[in-house]
């Protein structure tokens, strides 16, 4: 999505053509919109979290089911669901906020190591050997 455009050389008759790209422009305006208006909402949340966790609990929990509401797929919201499930009751175990924290690396990395490095890995198979039989010699 473009327009081209004249543009004249100072001190001559000459143009050149350029194609001003809107569509990225416009890209450009809203992610620094979205930028902002994440930052304003961790603010609010940080704020929150300090005064009132309750209020905060109840805040993030609102968030938590409007992105799962948003997806289309009803068995993948009830996955989401569980696991959401599973992570706040893992989290409520563990004690000291020092404990939180240890168990949140802990449990991102066990889920890295056994879910996406394996299907990062078999991705990059799958890839590497579309290649090679498209072109056997590279």
């Amino acid at each position: 999505m473009g327009i081209y455009r004249k543009i004249f050389w100072p001190l001559d008759t000459k143009y050149i053509i350029m194609k001003v790209d809107y569509g990225r422009l416009k890209w450009e305006e809203e992610k620094e919109k979205r930028e902002k208006k994440a930052l304003e909402n961790h603010a609010r949340l940080s704020k929150l979290f300090k005064e009132d966790r309750f209020a905060f609990e109840r805040e993030r929990k609102r968030m938590i089911d409007e992105i799962i509401n948003s997806v289309e797929d009803e068995e993948q919201k009830n996955r989401l669901r569980a696991f959401q499930e599973s992570w706040d009751k893992k989290m409520r175990g563990a004690g000291s906020r020092r404990n939180r924290f240890v168990l949140a690396q802990t449990l991102f990395w066990e889920h890295f190591h056994e879910t996406w490095q394996p299907a990062i890995q078999k991705f990059n198979y799958l890839l590497n050997n579309k290649q090679s039989i498209k072109n056997p010699n590279p």
